[in-house]
């Protein structure tokens, strides 16, 4: 159940996740977007669109039309909410798993902010060979995620205060999680420690392996780091051993095979 308390947090979130374009774990998603991407007059599918941020961002920044779906309906709650409180029109929002409940529109542009990371390896695989059955002839996937090396990948850094925190003994991070965990908004994942344990060790070697076999094909990719930021440096890849722990995100666009 989703206390009074939980409602406002996911509110305040979501809604700084549309509104705000300095929202520090999306500013380079969304810096990164509108530079390669026109979605004007596409139909968008927002895949795991959690609590409608980006979903709502999309349908602002663009003309087009957005579906955003999700598996929680807390979710899907909250993205309805604010979709009425900011009377944003061009988007919908609906609980749905696809591989129990298909997609049968055909997408321009499908993307999945945030989420990979979320799925089971095996049932990512699946949802990909769904989500290429879903593109439309000259349709994009496009995936961010933090990979599992990156500082911030284990989701609970910002608690237990140690980043690449993911790296220590399981044992004594579950100890540190425990002690600093709380409830948050979600019906599938209610706390940190759930959080946590459903992560899929994310890396683009691990998402490749996903891809394969689904129709689709890698055209894109992106490593944003630390050093990104500095002067010179926007658009280095940084990909070396050891260096590539201060990879923050990646970004990967996805086409059909020919």
């Amino acid at each position: 159940m989703m206390t009074q308390a939980l409602y406002h947090e996911g509110m305040e979130y979501a809604e700084q996740n549309f509104l705000s374009e300095d929202a520090s774990h999306l500013k380079v998603d969304k810096q990164l977007l509108r530079n390669r991407f026109n979605l004007d007059q596409k139909l968008v599918l927002d895949f795991g669109c959690g609590m409608g941020g980006m979903s709502l961002w999309y349908a602002k920044t663009w003309k087009c039309r957005v579906h955003g779906v999700d598996i929680d309906r807390h979710h899907i709650r909250i993205a309805n909410d604010l979709k009425r409180r900011h009377s944003v029109e061009n988007v919908t929002f609906e609980v749905r798993n696809i591989l129990d409940n298909p997609l049968t529109e055909k997408y321009d542009f499908i993307v999945l902010n945030d989420v990979a990371e979320h799925i089971p390896l095996p049932l990512l695989k699946q949802m990909l060979a769904a989500m290429s059955m879903a593109l439309a002839t000259r349709g994009q996937v496009f995936i961010s995620y933090p990979p599992w090396g990156s500082p911030y990948a284990s989701h609970v850094s910002h608690v237990v205060g140690i980043p690449w925190c993911q790296f220590l003994p399981q044992a004594w991070l579950m100890k540190l999680i425990a002690k600093n965990n709380r409830p948050i908004v979600g019906d599938e994942e209610g706390d940190l420690i759930a959080a946590y344990k459903g992560l899929n060790h994310l890396t683009h070697a691990k998402l490749m392996a996903a891809v394969e076999g689904s129709g689709l094909q890698c055209v894109y990719r992106k490593s944003h780091s630390f050093l990104n930021w500095l002067p010179l440096m926007h658009d280095l890849n940084l990909r070396m051993p050891l260096l590539d722990y201060l990879v923050t995100k990646e970004f990967v666009l996805l086409k059909k095979q020919p």
